[in-house]
């Protein structure tokens, strides 16, 4: 015999842990998560309790033998030690075969429970005793000496496959109804182990979807045409109704096939809903893989042809019958308490604080707006449980919430029930525009004959334009009159196509045609008058809060006796002082510089360089032509500009002094002297030979011209972008020394 002592001094997880046995004298290590440590035990698989009126005599009895087996399995199981109990969970052919087999033949909460009390009564220890073991499987630490690292366990209940979607939605139906906290915290650990399970959750969703579709496809077919079901356009993709190719039988819809498909659809309705009511989380994967639209659409067009359906396989006086129609009864309350338990996860949220109000009330909202995607669905959720009072709840919680929606939400709801639509309490802007005078109660609801003011109706016109831009602003005016300016019943009125019989004759482009002036104060005043100036902010005629400071009667004294008052006054350049003089601070050689100035040829002299010794600025020039003629300064430049200018002809020595700036002919002659004799080669003076002609004008139009000309031309074109729009910083220097802008 071995014998074993659990010895863990240090405390180490049991993934980590090695045991010392002693067997015949003979000490070996053995792992704490191993096979070794696995009883040869024969798990006992649960059974369903015989029942019904065709029960076989001593049916009863021997279940309950094999019952109280299991019984004593489970309790043998909760007995061994944490490193055993996890070793035989890991490495036991069946354990987890017994444990998966009571979750899928319990019996699920819509059934009634069994008619025998000993088989009732042992059916609940069990379901107690299962119930502790997924306990267990989800506790990684039993005591200090006792337990599994988190990471290990994660792993091992995802790999090992102890915890897989079925099982977890196995456990909501079987214990969600009354044990929804354990469940709760059950499945809270499940998923703070290993994420990875929502990844499989929105996979299963899929099937789920699938399994909806089917169906939704079984009671729309007609198997006596071979054309596909006549279903919306959202319908598209759906895969058809595949048979066994070696079925004899007629692919119709038999009673027995009905009744399972009911049966499935309960029992997946109210899994959906336990599981989003124990898991809230399950709401956000509820919503990424639009699963609220497939119950809607699933209950649009399956709840009501399932009906139909009973009726014509069925036999309306029979037992059957009735039970089967419990059953869609059934899951119908189901499809609509999975709706609800969705939007309670967000008010939930919305009112203990959970995140921003904002995005909850958000959220809120979007999942109500993909119920209103069909009718039936959002209707006898109204019918059971009233929007309008979550409308009310979320605008008290959240002032700010979007009235565009919510309105729309309350109007396309009582748009659809055939009773018409209470008094709902609607938003008030008149109460929270922001002015501090009283509001009376009586003025806050909006009349159907109160016409608002011009900014109102292009604000609502602009609101209705957003959504639909095609319609004229008269059109929509016409409409806003006639449902009372409410914007989003025009909306929805359009777009269902349900527009009032004095509307619908009405051209949908209709302009807005503004308000004649003249007719209005015609109106007012009964006095008919043709001038520019009526209704303007002097005419008595229509209005009693002229301003009389600003009428002045006669003839208005000048401020200045004359011309030459008004001219000699420069009391406005004073006031503008302070203005200019800041210019002063910022006028450097730094700032006055731009990068659009080349300085690729600042190497040659073509103006003379500012005295920088005292001032960063040039000084001042005058300039040439501002000059006095008979100053000694002129005669200076000008026997400086003949020393220069060897290259002038002698007609041309004699030029006018008055001219305002040299002769460009003149200056590229002397900067190609300059160039010349900076390489050396000397001073070549101008030939003297006929000068080149570069005539581009020519002859007048339509007189020929010569050839010289349009070689020019043509020469001109080919090396326009040599010289074009480049030195300005060279030519701007060239002016200030000429004294043609300001330094």
């Amino acid at each position: 015999m071995s014998n074993v002592e659990f010895i863990n001094p240090e405390n180490l997880p049991v993934e980590k842990l090695t045991l010392l046995v002693k067997n015949a004298g003979v000490v070996r290590e053995v792992k704490a998560l191993d096979p070794y440590w696995v009883e040869k035990r024969e798990m006992t698989l649960y059974e369903r309790p015989p029942s019904g009126s065709r029960i076989v005599l001593g049916a009863i009895d021997a279940w309950k033998v094999r019952m109280e087996g299991y019984i004593e399995d489970m309790k043998w199981l909760l007995g061994l030690e944490h490193y055993r109990f996890w070793s035989t969970i890991i490495h036991h052919p069946s354990c987890m075969d017994a444990l998966v087999s009571f979750l899928q033949e319990a019996t699920p909460p819509y059934l009634p429970p069994h008619e025998s009390r000993d088989v009732q009564r042992l059916y609940e220890e069990i379901r107690r005793m299962v119930l502790i073991v997924f306990s267990r499987l989800v506790t990684n630490k039993e005591s200090k000496t006792h337990w599994m690292s988190k990471e290990y366990m994660a792993d091992l209940l995802y790999n090992k496959f102890i915890f897989t979607v079925p099982i977890i939605w196995d456990l909501c139906l079987t214990y969600g109804v009354d044990n929804g906290r354990h469940v709760s915290r059950v499945l809270d650990c499940v998923f703070a182990l290993q994420p990875q399970y929502e990844r499989d959750v929105t996979a299963a969703l899929a099937f789920v979807k699938e399994a909806f579709k089917y169906i939704i496809l079984q009671v729309n077919k007609d198997y006596d045409s071979e054309e596909p079901p006549n279903l919306p356009e959202t319908f598209k993709g759906f895969s058809e109704i595949r048979r066994p190719s070696s079925s004899k039988t007629p692919d119709r819809l038999t009673f027995d096939l009905l009744k399972d498909l009911v049966i499935h659809l309960v029992d997946t309705a109210m899994t959906m809903r336990i599981f989003v009511e124990v898991y809230p989380k399950a709401a956000d994967v509820f919503r990424k893989t639009n699963f609220i639209i497939s119950i809607v659409q699933l209950y649009e067009y399956g709840i009501p042809l399932l009906y139909e359906k009973l009726e014509e396989t069925g036999d309306e006086t029979s037992v059957q019958f009735t039970e089967v129609e419990g059953y869609i009864d059934t899951a119908r309350a189901e499809l609509v308490d999975v709706f609800r338990e969705v939007l309670a996860v967000y008010k939930n949220k919305i009112f203990s604080g959970q995140g921003t109000i904002e995005s909850n009330v958000e959220d809120y909202l979007a999942v109500m707006m993909d119920g209103l995607s069909e009718k039936l669905l959002i209707k006898d959720y109204h019918t059971c449980y009233a929007v309008h009072e979550d409308m009310e709840m979320l605008r008290q919680a959240y002032p700010d919430i979007d009235t565009v929606k919510t309105d729309f939400i309350l109007q396309a709801i009582y748009s659809n029930l055939d009773e018409p639509a209470p008094d709902i309490p609607t938003p008030t802007p008149q109460m929270t525009n922001g002015h501090g005078g009283h509001i009376e109660p009586e003025a806050t609801p909006t009349r159907d004959t109160e016409i608002p003011d011009n900014v109102r109706e292009e604000s609502l016109i602009s609101e209705v334009k957003d959504i639909l831009p095609h319609l004229g602003d008269g059109f929509i005016l016409k409409c806003l009159q006639h449902y009372g300016f409410n914007a989003e019943r025009v909306i929805n009125s359009i777009l269902e196509g349900n527009l009032a019989e004095p509307l619908t004759g009405l051209d949908q482009s209709l302009p807005l045609i503004p308000e004649d002036r003249l007719d209005k104060n015609f109106l007012e005043t009964g006095i008919q008058r043709l001038n520019v100036f009526d209704g303007d902010e002097f005419d008595i005629m229509t209005r009693d809060d002229v301003d009389v400071s600003r009428i002045h009667i006669g003839k208005r004294k000048s401020k200045y006796r004359d011309l030459k008052a008004m001219l000699d006054d420069k009391s406005h350049i004073k006031q503008r002082e302070d203005i200019y003089s800041k210019y002063n601070l910022v006028c450097d050689e730094v700032a006055m510089y731009s990068d659009e100035y080349d300085d690729t040829y600042d190497s040659e002299d073509v103006a003379p360089r500012a005295d920088a010794a005292d001032d960063p600025r040039r000084p001042f020039v005058t300039p040439r032509a501002l000059q006095p003629r008979d100053s000694k300064h002129d005669q200076e430049d000008e026997s400086e500009e003949e020393s220069d200018s060897n290259m002038e002809v002698a007609g041309n020595s004699n030029r006018n002094k008055m001219d305002f700036c040299s002769n460009p002919e003149e200056v590229r002659a002397r900067r190609e002297a300059n160039y010349l004799a900076r390489r050396g080669k000397g001073h070549r003076p101008a030939p003297q030979a006929q000068p080149r002609t570069v005539d581009v004008v020519g002859k007048p139009k339509g007189q020929g011209q010569e050839k010289d000309v349009l070689h020019n031309r043509d020469k001109k074109e080919k090396h326009k972008s040599a010289r074009g729009n480049h030195n300005r910083r060279q030519g701007a220097q060239w002016k200030r020394s000429q004294g043609m802008m300001p330094s």
